[in-house]
């Protein structure tokens, strides 16, 4: 909720803060029977914290959609720069929107309904 006040008045872009339990819950919850071996593809994703690491594994966890076989190719997606995963899965009407002029509450308006789609996933069960 703080992060939406702070979208609607700030005009602030969030970025998703993912602990090592809620990776663990979202592997659990869309790769169940392949919990260990996802945990394991997820491990050659590459970052300089724990916290920007377990940011990409979420990402690649949603982008993939539940389905293995895609895991792979973005890790390596991700490995290769990981913005392009990033925007995929936390920003994607703002990465469709590209990088032209736009209003200050059209940018606001964008921001929201991807954190709202985002907020959704996460909180899913």
């Amino acid at each position: 909720m703080f992060e939406t006040l702070k979208i609607k008045y700030r005009g602030h872009q969030p970025v998703a803060n993912i602990s090592d339990r809620t990776l663990d819950r979202l592997i659990r919850r869309d790769y169940g029977n392949y919990y260990g071996e996802v945990k394991q593809k997820l491990e050659s994703i590459v970052s300089i914290s724990l916290e920007g690491k377990n940011r990409l594994l979420a990402a690649v966890l949603k982008i993939s959609n539940g389905d293995i076989a895609k895991i792979d190719s973005y890790i390596t997606l991700c490995n290769n720069d990981y913005r392009d995963v990033l925007s995929q899965a936390e920003y994607p009407k703002m990465s469709k929107q590209g990088f032209g002029q736009t209003s200050a509450n059209k940018l606001k308006d964008i921001y929201l309904k991807d954190w709202l789609e985002y907020s959704k996933w996460l909180k899913r069960k």
